[in-house]
């Protein structure tokens, strides 16, 4: 019975060590893609077990970050999840749930500071909505006011040059459900890291530069005034999808909306056509947001699958779905590999892009995002309260733990 034993152990052991030494044939992935982002995702990771012969176990569902959170807590993680943001990858870092992974789409801006004090890429950027882009419709602005609006390098030119297009030329909307205000914050963040520049904002961002300083004062000042220069009687209840109707559409109304590449979808849902972009003015400095991988268990198969996300023929296969919105960070990604002239025009801004920053709200930590999103919606009711905000803002940052 001794040698029984003995000899079941060892082939116990045997296979545990099988397992750890690149055996795994399957690799779970927890995202909050559903419907047809959950349709593209599985694309890619059909033509992944292909080439592989890994089978990916996918679970889809707009409740990730709670159930990843319950996961974590009861021991049992999945091998990789998509995070929401670099705030919560940071986070996740520190605690030493995080595995590094090796470099790859983007994996200069997912590097966090983990539990031993090294640095290390955390997270790939599995694909990309591109910021820092100003929409508008072909047919309502003629090709002398677009030339003069394309010449400007810096916002004050920019906003004058808009202030011609009539009474009320800017589309705002800041209504998201739970999530108002956020609109705002990326006019904010575009006017620091435009304005002020790389530095400040990455300083601001990581809660190393206070809200009442000048520069963050004078991007919250300007802000101010495109709202003035709009109207705030519905800015707070109009939905930021429905706000560029008017312009895409060519009925009366707004004209220019400031938005990420993912609002051509809305566009096209409200019967929209012609619509094209001009880059945020004041450098090629362009912001993103960002879908992010990172790997809780380090296995074999969970390696096998990060890197095969960043190539760039994986990445294509996001890109070429019209409508997706999403973008590659991987620079072997040709712009002519997108489904559309505009999207092609977006891709070359990003590649050529000097200075390429993560949406500075979606870096900070929860508590700091939150109240952003409130102080947003706070100083479009009353613009006369900016001293009190800014104070208000800073105490939480004073108070607040910043992931490096």
């Amino acid at each position: 019975m001794t040698v029984r034993f003995l000899a079941v152990l060892l082939l116990l052991v045997a296979s545990v060590s099988a397992c750890g030494s690149g055996d795994e044939k399957s690799v779970t992935v927890l995202a909050s893609w559903t419907g047809p982002e959950a349709d593209a995702f599985q694309s890619v990771l059909a033509q992944f077990e292909k080439d592989t012969g890994i089978e990916v176990d996918y679970t889809g569902t707009r409740d990730a970050r709670a159930v990843l959170a319950s996961e974590l807590h009861n021991g049992h993680p999945p091998d990789t999840a998509v995070l929401a943001n670099p705030g919560d990858l940071r986070s996740y870092a520190a605690s030493g749930a995080l595995r590094p992974v090796g470099g790859g789409a983007g994996s200069d801006l997912t590097t966090a500071t983990g539990p031993d004090g090294a640095r290390h890429p955390y997270g790939i950027v599995v694909k990309a909505a591109v910021k820092s882009l100003i929409w508008y419709n072909q047919a309502a602005i003629g090709p002398d006011l677009r030339a003069r609006l394309a010449a400007q390098t810096g916002w004050d030119g920019f906003a004058k040059a808009a202030a011609e297009i009539g009474p009320k030329p800017w589309c705002l909307g800041f209504a998201d459900t739970s999530n108002s205000g956020w609109p705002g914050t990326d006019w904010i963040e575009d006017l620091i890291l435009h304005e002020a520049g790389p530095g400040p904002y990455d300083a601001w961002a990581s809660g190393r530069l206070p809200w009442t300083s000048d520069e963050v004062r004078r991007a919250w000042q300007t802000f101010g005034s495109v709202i003035a220069a709009s109207g705030t009687s519905d800015i707070l209840l109009t939905g930021y999808g429905q706000a560029g109707t008017p312009m895409a559409t060519d009925a009366q109304g707004c004209r220019l909306d400031h938005q990420g590449s993912f609002i051509t979808a809305f566009y096209s849902q409200a019967g929209g056509s012609g619509f094209d972009f001009l880059p945020f003015p004041g450098g090629q400095a362009v912001e993103i947001g960002g879908d992010i991988l990172g790997m809780f268990r380090d296995t074999p198969s969970a390696r096998r699958l990060v890197a095969y996300l960043t190539t760039a023929r994986a990445q294509q296969i996001w890109i070429k779905r019209r409508g997706s919105g999403a973008f590659s960070l991987n620079r072997d990604v040709p712009p002519g590999a997108y489904p559309d002239a505009v999207s092609q025009r977006i891709a070359q801004a990003l590649t050529s892009a000097k200075v390429v920053r993560f949406d500075a709200s979606d870096s900070m930590p929860t508590v700091m995002a939150a109240a952003f999103n409130h102080a947003v919606l706070e100083f479009v009711a009353d613009p006369g309260r900016l001293d009190k905000i800014l104070t208000a803002l800073d105490k939480v940052r004073r108070t607040t733990t910043f992931p490096s």
